[in-house]
């Protein structure tokens, strides 16, 4: 759960937030058990990118291992980072109860990363200026209280001016990694781009963020279109099975009212067969009467069953009443998440201009590979009337030879 949630974040990042600067290097974590010894968490150096939220004017760490992401820090105001070598930074994070730390494979990379991380920190700071100022100077001021911080090798980092140990029996007994290049060089990419990005890096990366963003769209509007027609489905199932129930309701009732009429004029009829004495009549009416009393009791239970089906089915239809409300709001995240969809969609188009060469070179081979088809169709075709002419030829000597013989 911690890995999909973290992930979740990622992905909010690529689509809320812009990068603002990229480098490469190994990422580490701080042993939670032990604070005492560093964990890696990458198996080479990865990209750790600074992305600005322009909405919440905040500044978020994030790095992407493969489909894992292993950083997700949002630096604060009170952050502070502790460079323990020439090619290692760490910094404390009290939001993940974690350390985490990077090493870099030259030393100008880790300058321009905690230049990065002091604007960032600067940013946090003017932010909360800001929001104080808007509020009028009224926020009060909390006394301070004492947090969990994480500790390395029993020493507590802070969250003011503290930093860890800088000693060089701290990086031993942290087991930090080795500072020499090599240690952290990554062999399929020696050297990063710390520098703006370019043209085709930025192109890339928008190409990456809005595939990402339109198959997260496509997944939740196919889940919500079948999820909706569902339920359309069921309430119509419903409502026709709640019109025929409610029909034949009405049918037996004027059944059973004709029934009860029909009863009615036979009991008359026993009466004056019994007042005129006539008696063999008045057995077959009895019979009548009684095979008439058995099929009323048989409407009346299939009728009490019906009025229980037709309440069942009167409680579904205010089930599917509540149901349509919520499939209001599912229309409409329906409608946005399609108008999102038009727009990702709009944009990925752009991007499949660049394919159009290589289609007409496809249409091309496409019409070649025809004609080809074409003219073997037109050789196979004259092959076929050739062996026509030969099986006529045959059978035409077959029948001389067979007229010789004879």
């Amino acid at each position: 759960m911690g890995d999909a949630k973290l992930w979740q974040a990622v992905a909010l990042a690529f689509l809320c937030e812009q990068p603002v600067f990229t480098t490469k290097a190994h990422v580490f974590k701080i042993d939670p058990e032990t604070r005492k010894q560093w964990l890696p968490v990458s198996k080479q150096a990865v990209g750790v990118s600074f992305f600005f939220d322009n909405t919440r004017r905040t500044h978020r760490i994030i790095s992407v291992d493969g489909s894992k992401a292993i950083i997700n820090s949002t630096i604060t105001p009170n952050m502070t980072y502790t460079k323990t070598s020439q090619k290692f930074v760490q910094w404390a994070d009290i939001r993940a109860n974690t350390v985490y730390g990077l090493g870099f494979s030259e030393e100008s990379e880790l300058a321009k990363f905690i230049e990065k991380f002091q604007d960032a920190k600067q940013s946090a700071r003017q932010e909360v200026e800001r929001i104080r100022a808007q509020s009028g100077g009224s926020t009060p001021q909390t006394p301070h209280t004492p947090q969990k911080i994480p500790t390395v090798n029993g020493t507590a980092t802070s969250q003011g001016s503290g930093t860890f140990p800088r000693d060089h029996r701290s990086s031993q007994s942290l087991n930090l990694p080795p500072e020499n290049p090599e240690s952290f060089q990554d062999r399929s990419d020696a050297k990063s781009d710390n520098g703006p990005l370019t043209a085709d890096s930025q192109l890339k990366y928008e190409n990456d963020r809005l595939k990402i963003a339109l198959a997260q769209s496509s997944a939740n509007a196919k889940k919500w279109e079948v999820e909706l027609q569902t339920l359309k489905n069921n309430n119509t199932r419903l409502t026709t099975a709640l019109q025929e129930s409610t029909a034949n309701v009405e049918e037996w009732k004027k059944q059973l009212a004709a029934y009860k009429e029909e009863n009615e004029s036979m009991k008359k009829k026993v009466l004056k067969m019994e007042g005129a004495g006539v008696q063999d009549q008045m057995d077959a009416v009895l019979i009548e009467k009684t095979q008439l009393a058995e099929e009323v009791e048989r409407l009346k239970t299939a009728g009490q069953e019906k009025d229980r089906e037709l309440e069942r089915l009167q409680e579904e239809v205010e089930a599917l009443k509540m149901r349509d409300v919520k499939n209001q709001g599912i229309q409409q995240r329906l409608l946005t998440c399609e108008q999102d969809k038009r727009d990702l969609q709009q944009r990925v188009s752009t991007l499949e201009g660049q394919l159009d060469t290589v289609l007409c070179d496809h249409r091309r081979d496409a019409q070649r590979v025809r004609d080809l088809e074409q003219q073997i169709g037109d050789k196979l075709h004259e092959l076929t009337v050739l062996h026509q002419q030969l099986v006529t030829v045959t059978a035409s000597n077959n029948s001389e030879e067979t007229e010789f013989d004879a």
